[in-house]
């Protein structure tokens, strides 16, 4: 079973450079970054990261993440933010939850790299595998069968992850690992745990009223 490693990254150098060191990383088939309209360092952080691939898509990391799909030669995808780091037996959970045959794809379970109640409560809940609790920061790894099957991700400036995980139903199992994923909160510290957190659920729960991705990436970036 070979796994790629799928890495969309815009503007993300600081935390390309670091990522890109961790052990967690080394034993991957192969690790693709799609670099989609940086304006920073960040092809320079690729180009001298040995062994590491280098792709560039159109912007949005719906787009991002097809482009690094493309050039690849897993059987399994796993996409992963450059903001994220992955727990030490990453790549061996993915291989004991995919040695089920009736598993089609899966992720992690969520954790902050800073402290807060909201962020908390809100890394707990990610346990849970519902559309309020599972997201593309946790790292979501698909056999490549089923995403080819769905046509790969929208082409959407937001809820691309949230798209992806409602097409898989039906078609397998989609396990929740037992271990963390630590990513950034760094939206959370712009705006704070609590504002950002309602911000949210009501672009989740205008989404689920079918209000397009296309006009909810206003309310998700409002400084845009």
């Amino acid at each position: 079973m070979r796994i790629s490693l799928i890495i969309p990254a815009r503007n993300e150098a600081e935390n390309l450079s670091s990522l890109l060191q961790t052990r967690a990383l080394a034993d991957f088939a192969e690790i693709i970054v799609v670099d989609n309209g940086s304006s920073d360092d960040t092809p320079h952080i690729v180009a001298a990261s040995p062994g590491v691939v280098l792709a560039r898509s159109a912007p949005g990391r719906g787009q991002a993440m097809n482009a690094g799909a493309a050039v690849s030669k897993g059987d399994v995808l796993f996409f992963l933010h450059a903001d994220s780091r992955l727990p030490a037996q990453a790549q061996a959970a993915i291989r004991a939850a995919l040695s089920d045959a009736r598993v089609i794809a899966g992720c992690f379970r969520l954790a902050f790299d800073r402290s807060s109640a909201t962020l908390s409560l809100s890394a707990w809940m990610t346990r849970f595998d519902t559309c309020v609790t599972t997201f593309g920061d946790q790292g979501y790894f698909i056999r490549r069968s089923a995403f080819e099957r769905l046509g790969g991700f929208a082409a959407w400036p937001i809820l691309e992850d949230v798209d992806m995980r409602q097409r898989l139903r039906g078609l397998g199992i989609f396990r929740k690992l037992d271990l963390a994923i630590t990513t950034s909160a760094r939206r959370f510290a712009r705006h704070g745990p609590l504002r950002q957190q309602l911000r949210n659920c009501l672009i989740l729960s205008l989404y689920g009223l079918g209000v397009s991705p296309h006009r909810l990436a206003r309310l998700y970036r409002p400084q845009a």
